[in-house]
């Protein structure tokens, strides 16, 4: 739907991915410079949903819902990396659609911030882009990824926060479907994918952020059963990566297995000298 139209255009034109990124990229390219090397990271403030959280962890959320200081995974130079490349991956790939011949539209500095309200809040989210076809808007969304992400999402495989965010982006805008694409950040290589909003996934979604805005400090919802541990005493690598493991899973430590840390609960004799350790401290 999209990604043929930008082979065209690339292949007519003979230009490269790099010849196309001089067009409505370099501003928008600044913008995303600036904020993720020139400003301080301040998360989302207390008291804050984001509808691009829909999905995440409720617990998760809660924490940074009420407040709570970090303690677990924080944003380090690396990530900031990682994030930026996934700013110019958007605006390249909405640049060049655009370019193709798409009528594509609220993208970058102008993109759509649709509303969701659950119970007496609303929630502001903000989309990649919308595409205008004959009798229909679609939603856009453009993700990039990994080698091994890139071969799963060619299978038909998506990650359940993504899943949750295009659909309450398209309950809260009034569309039906979503068109997902997909880049390999390691070889350029474009994916695309057609899907309908599912009600089910919706409503799941509004109960989750629904246990945030019911939380209270002393009273967070539970974190989800299958984050762990294993039998092996790990956690997934959703907990890893979470900004607040550290008070979650106050049992757990970083382990190195391999080449990768992972989170790990603690043996009996390592968690009693933990504890004895804070109440000595």
């Amino acid at each position: 739907m999209i990604i043929e139209r930008i082979y065209e255009y690339l292949n007519k034109e003979e230009k490269t991915l790099n010849d196309a990124l001089r067009y409505e990229v370099e501003k928008l390219a600044g913008v995303s410079f600036k904020r993720q090397f020139m400003t301080e990271e301040n998360g989302v403030s207390k008291g804050t949903l984001r509808l691009s959280s829909a999905g995440k962890c409720a617990r998760q959320l809660a924490y940074a819902y009420h407040g709570f200081e970090k303690k677990g995974k924080e944003i380090d130079a690396r990530a900031k990396i990682i994030f930026f490349q996934g700013d110019l991956v958007e605006l390249m790939l909405s640049s060049i659609a655009k370019l193709a011949g798409c009528n594509l539209t609220a993208t970058g500095l102008n993109q759509a911030v649709c509303k969701l309200q659950v119970g007496e809040t609303f929630i502001t989210g903000h989309t990649d882009g919308l595409l205008i076809e004959p009798g229909e808007i679609y939603l856009v969304e453009f993700k990039s990824m990994s080698s091994y992400g890139f071969e799963r999402f060619e299978k038909g495989f998506i990650d359940d926060s993504y899943i949750a965010q295009y659909n309450v982006y398209m309950e809260a805008l009034g569309l039906k479907r979503c068109v997902f694409i997909g880049c390999n950040k390691d070889s350029g290589v474009l994916h695309e994918m057609v899907i309908t909003k599912d009600p089910v996934i919706v409503e799941k979604a509004k109960a989750n952020l629904a246990k945030v805005i019911a939380s209270t400090p002393t009273a967070l919802p539970d974190p989800p059963k299958e984050y762990g541990p294993d039998e092996k005493g790990f956690y997934t690598w959703n907990c890893m990566y979470c900004a607040f493991w550290g008070i979650c899973r106050p049992n757990a430590e970083k382990v190195l297995v391999k080449n990768s840390w992972k989170l790990k609960e603690k043996t009996n004799d390592a968690a009693r000298a933990g504890n004895m350790a804070s109440k000595t401290a």
